[in-house]
C-alpha cells in the first residue's frame, strides 16, 4: 500500500500566538461539500480554549473550491466555553453538530470539567449552508471527540468518553445508540480496560463485515493527564457483531498511543486506516509526528503508511473522512494555533 499528499491547505491558518484551536472534525455532506469544525477561542492557561468566548466554529469546503470559507460560530453560548465538537449523520441526510456546552466556564480551571458538560446539538438540512436551532441532545456524557457511525438500517452508534465511574473518570467508554435519527439516544455498553490503565477518545469505524471496530486513546491508570515523560501506552481495541449493542473487552493493540486523540477509518474490505502520534512518550507539547497508518488484520497490528506532519511542536488530533472523488482527506491542529487540510491518494 502507497500514499501520496496532494494536496495541502489552511481550514484556518495561524493570525494571533493568542488564539487556539482545539479538537477538529471532519465529515462530507451529501452533495461532497466537506465540513469542517473545531473548538477556538483565547489560549487558557492549560493551552486549551475554556472562556466563555470559545465557540465551535464550522468551515465548509464546496466541491472545485481552492480555498475553505470563512468559518461560523455554529456552537455557541454567551454564558459558557462551547467545545469538543463532533459530526453525527442519520439516514435522511442530515448533519447533526455534536458539542458540550461546559458549565463550570471561568469557575473551575482545576479539571477539564469534572462532570459538569452539557451536550446540546444542531442539524443541516442544507450541506452545513445553514443550522437549525441548538437543542439539548440528550446524552449524558463528559467528553465527544469523534464522529459516529450509521449502520445499514439507519441506527447511528456513537462512543464517548464517560466521567460516571469514579475510578475511571475520563477513562472509560460509553456507547449510545439512536434508532430515530439522532432524536433520542439509549445509553448502552459501559467498557473500561482491565489493567487499571485509563481509555477515553473512542473512534468507531464499520467493517464491510458489519463488525464495529473502536480504538482508543490511552492514559496510564497512575498518571496525570498530559503528563510528560510516561511511556506511550497501546491504543485499546474492541469490536461489536450485533451493531454496537455488545462488545468484546478492550485489549491493548498494535499501535502506540501517546495519550492523544487519533482517528480511524474502514478504507476498503481489506485495510482500516488511522492517523495518530508515532511518539515513544507522552508529551501535550510535543505531539509529533503525526503519521498515517494501516492495518490489514482488521486492527490487531499496524504498519505505518507515510508522515502527515513532522516533528517537533504539537500536530495533533486528527480527523477523517473520504472525499467524492475517494481520496482521504485528513484535518488536524497545527501547534494549537492553526487548522491544516491534507488530501492524499491511497493506492496498492
Amino acid at each position: 500500500m502507497k500514499a501520496a499528499i496532494i494536496e495541502r491547505n489552511w481550514v484556518v491558518e495561524w493570525f494571533d500566538e493568542r488564539q487556539c484551536y482545539h479538537m477538529p472534525s471532519l465529515t462530507m455532506a451529501p452533495d461532497g461539500t466537506l465540513l469542517a469544525v473545531w473548538n477556538g477561542g483565547f489560549l487558557q492557561w492549560n493551552g486549551d480554549p475554556m472562556g466563555r468566548d470559545a465557540k465551535d466554529w464550522v468551515s465548509r469546503l464546496e466541491p472545485g473550491a481552492k480555498s475553505w470559507s470563512n468559518p461560523d460560530a455554529v456552537g455557541c453560548d454567551i454564558r459558557y466555553c462551547c467545545h469538543d465538537p463532533i459530526f453525527l449523520k442519520n439516514r435522511k441526510g442530515e448533519i447533526i453538530l455534536l458539542f458540550a456546552k461546559f458549565l463550570d466556564t471561568e469557575v473551575n480551571f482545576t479539571t477539564w470539567c469534572n462532570g459538569r458538560d452539557e451536550l446540546w446539538m444542531r442539524k443541516t438540512q442544507d450541506n452545513g449552508r445553514t443550522w437549525l436551532p441548538a437543542v439539548p441532545a440528550g446524552i449524558q456524557s463528559g467528553h465527544a471527540s469523534n464522529d459516529s457511525v450509521l449502520l445499514p438500517d439507519g441506527t447511528i452508534v456513537f462512543a464517548s468518553t464517560s466521567t460516571e465511574l469514579p475510578e475511571h473518570y475520563f477513562g472509560a467508554v460509553q456507547i449510545y445508540r439512536s434508532h430515530d435519527d439522532g432524536e433520542s439516544w439509549e445509553k448502552g455498553a459501559l467498557l473500561t480496560a482491565d489493567d487499571g490503565n485509563r481509555i477515553s477518545e473512542p473512534a468507531l469505524c464499520l467493517r464491510p463485515d458489519g463488525r464495529l471496530l473502536l480504538f482508543t486513546r490511552t492514559c496510564p491508570g497512575t498518571a496525570g493527564w498530559g503528563t510528560a515523560g510516561n511511556r506511550s501506552l497501546p491504543s485499546y481495541r474492541a469490536e461489536s457483531l450485533d451493531g454496537g449493542l455488545t462488545w468484546s473487552q478492550p485489549k491493548p493493540c498494535g499501535i502506540l498511543n501517546n495519550e492523544s486523540k487519533l482517528d480511524v477509518i474502514s478504507w476498503d474490505e481489506e485495510t482500516i486506516l488511522m492517523a495518530y502520534n508515532d511518539t515513544p512518550e507522552t508529551d501535550w507539547h510535543e505531539r509529533s509526528p503525526l503519521t498515517l497508518a494501516y492495518s490489514r488484520d482488521e486492527g490487531l497490528t499496524w504498519q505505518n503508511l507515510i508522515t502527515l506532519a513532522p516533528t517537533p511542536g504539537n500536530k495533533c488530533q486528527p480527523a477523517m473522512c473520504r472525499d467524492a472523488q475517494g481520496r482521504l482527506n485528513v484535518i488536524y491542529m497545527h501547534r494549537h494555533t492553526a487548522i491544516e487540510h491534507l488530501v492524499l491518494e491511497i493506492t496498492d
